[in-house]
């Protein structure tokens, strides 16, 4: 697969986690409609863990480390996303992710960024945290901070493990396939044990929404750990993040919402790191 074929392919899944994110909010309880989201993912995803090889010794430890991890980052985000700090955590954690990526695939991974591509995802990432500053007027929260750290952690290290596990597998598509089937079990089982009344609430029209939002999930994510395997990690991690440049963009199409010079000027700024990203 092309270099550039690769390129297009995550800003294309970035459009599609900025989709099922928009979903995922919109709905009355964001948690519950993260783990159904899930379960469904998972009960899709049965027969076809009978039609792929097993993965390899060493690539069931980034399968179950990388779940565990996406649990614990489905989870905050879900409870995050029925709060009023979305706005100022969510950049801060993307917009930090792909800094702790690089850093972490530079010593871990031992992978190679020239500094063209270095540079690209620092303004990737300046550009991100550029979006809080809508909220400048607002007295900083620790607590928020914290939890902003935390997820883009969170997220840097499975963003890792899946990018060491997808290449330890001989098979790509058998690695994906048993992180998708493995993954909803534990976020479903959480969330019906904190709100099973919530759950059962769910309607015709909920349920329609969060299919479509569990089938946008899983390509998009597929792509991305597809993309493992062609570039740089961190460059993977860095493009991934315009989804929240498309949320916004998107947000202006289909919700109508009022777009900022801040938004402009961050997606001004997001479009020359991935130039250099790109060329680099």
């Amino acid at each position: 697969m092309s270099e550039i074929l690769v390129f297009f392919l995550i800003l294309f899944a970035a459009i599609l986690h900025a989709t099922w994110n928009l979903i995922i909010k919109s709905l009355p309880d964001s948690l519950v409609a993260m783990g159904m989201m899930n379960l469904l993912q998972s009960i899709v995803f049965i027969p076809l863990v009978f039609l792929v090889p097993l993965p390899s010794d060493i690539t069931w430890y980034f399968i179950f480390g990388s779940v565990i991890l996406h649990n614990v980052y489905f989870i905050t985000l879900g409870q995050t996303y029925n709060k009023d700090d979305l706005t100022i955590i969510y950049p801060i954690a993307r917009g930090c992710a792909p800094v702790f990526v690089a850093i972490l695939s530079l010593i871990i991974l031992k992978e190679k960024i020239s500094m063209q591509g270095t540079l690209g995802i620092i303004i990737v990432s300046l550009a991100l945290l550029l979006l809080t500053a809508e909220h400048y007027k607002k007295k900083f929260n620790f607590y928020v901070f914290k939890i902003s750290i935390f997820i883009a952690l969170v997220i840097s290290i499975y963003t890792l493990f899946d990018s060491a596990g997808i290449r330890s597998s001989k098979n790509s598509i058998s690695y994906i396939i048993w992180i998708f089937f493995l993954e909803g079990w534990v976020t479903f089982g959480y969330v019906y044990l904190r709100k099973k009344n919530e759950v059962f609430k769910t309607n015709k029209k909920e349920y329609i929404l969060i299919s479509l939002g569990s089938l946008m999930s899983f390509v998009a994510y597929g792509i991305v750990m597809s993309a493992f395997k062609y570039i740089p990690t961190g460059y993977v991690a860095s493009l991934r993040e315009s989804s929240i440049i498309m949320a916004t963009l998107l947000g202006l199409l289909f919700l109508k919402e009022k777009i900022s010079i801040i938004r402009i000027l961050s997606a001004c700024i997001f479009f020359i790191g991935v130039v250099l990203i790109y060329n680099s």
